[in-house]
């Protein structure tokens, strides 16, 4: 007894010995590893170019399931965007424009009409400027503006054609029924119900020896119906294909003339930016003035001087400094700065102008 059992135990360890998985070589635990990630990795891109090619499939089916009149009102949307875009422009300058004359009215010719005062009082030629802008040619939102109407899917017309088709058919077959019967095209008393049956029984002669109303009104019928859903269904399928057409052109108006608008908004956005630039500049030569008037008042009361010729030198070359100042000032306000909504090259140069005089001036105070 006792050996058996040792017997069974024997067996028992060398099934689980044989069981066991032999120990893995160093190198070939690497070496899974590699394949395990290399097989990762590829599952990986390809779930990506599956995703991929999926999103390209739903943007084409979106593209394709597009009908014409959701492109036309995608289209005037875009128009009705950027024609907001220009008239929000539009506003943006004329508030700037409102400001500057505000500007003008309260500071700048005040000044200048004081240094006009004050170089008539010494008898020089008097600098007879107004200091007011130039007036803008900007875009006319108005004009030009693309209109976009809904598309019609044509149902309306081609059941009213449907209709007139079923009733040449129905006429069709009057006179083939008439004309079997022997009887005139036109009668000359008003058919009754007796008379349209005779009729119909003729037309049911084409499907059987022998005369059946029933079977002729219902010929009649069906080929009236068969021809108005022919003629319905031509008539809407041409007018869907006509619908893809004026939807591509649209498209193709719209299109040019959004881009069209947006070089009209940034050639406006560059007028804007000049006004701004043109504005600092005038301040710089409202405070040189407002300074320069101050020196030249004190000049003519202390020097009691009446003729420019009996003032200092300094105080000539004062003078002369106003004067400059105010005819660069008249030159780049009277010089137009925009015609069409487009900055003028002459306001550009009459700018770059008027900057370089009021710095020379001001490093000249400072040097």
């Amino acid at each position: 007894m006792a050996e058996e059992l040792k017997k069974s135990e024997r067996t028992e360890s060398e099934r689980e010995v044989g069981e066991q998985e032999p120990d893995p070589v160093p190198g070939e635990e690497s070496e899974v590893a590699g394949e395990k990630e290399a097989e990762a990795e590829e599952a990986k891109a390809e779930s990506v170019e599956n995703s991929e090619t999926a999103e390209t499939a739903s943007a084409s089916t979106v593209s394709e399931e597009r009908t014409p009149q959701s492109r036309v009102v995608a289209a005037r949307q875009r128009v009705l965007s950027a024609e907001e875009e220009i008239e929000e422009c539009l506003q943006n300058i004329q508030k700037d424009l409102e400001r500057f004359e505000a500007y003008e009215q309260e500071h700048l010719i005040p000044v200048v009409e004081e240094s006009q005062r004050l170089l008539e009082s010494i008898g020089m030629e008097e600098a007879a400027i107004e200091p007011a802008l130039s007036e803008l040619e900007l875009e006319n939102p108005e004009e030009e503006k693309l209109r976009i109407e809904d598309l019609s899917s044509g149902k309306g017309g081609a059941f009213f054609w449907g209709l007139v088709a079923a009733a040449a058919a129905v006429g069709g077959w009057y006179a083939y029924a008439v004309q079997k019967a022997g009887a005139p095209l036109i009668p000359q008393n008003t058919p009754d119900l007796a008379a349209f049956s005779s009729l119909a029984g003729k037309i049911s002669l084409l499907l059987g020896p022998a005369e059946n109303p029933s079977v002729g009104a219902a010929v009649v019928l069906g080929s009236a119906l068969v021809v108005w859903w022919l003629v319905y269904t031509v008539l809407v399928a041409v007018r869907a294909a006509k619908n893809r057409r004026i939807a591509e052109e649209v498209e193709e108006q719209a299109g040019f003339y959004c881009r069209k608008k947006e070089e009209c908004k940034s050639m406006m956005e560059q007028v804007r930016e000049h006004l701004k630039a043109l504005q600092q500049t005038v301040e710089k030569y409202e405070v040189l003035l407002d300074e320069k008037n101050a020196g030249l008042r004190r000049a003519v009361f202390i020097e009691e001087a009446e003729r420019f010729d009996n003032l200092h030198s300094r105080s000539q070359a004062m003078a002369r400094d106003v004067e400059e100042l105010l005819k660069e000032l008249d030159r780049l306000l009277a010089t137009p700065m925009a015609r069409s909504g487009i900055l003028t090259p002459e306001s550009v140069e009459a700018l770059r102008h008027a900057k370089r005089v009021v710095n020379d001036h001001i490093l000249r105070i400072y040097s």
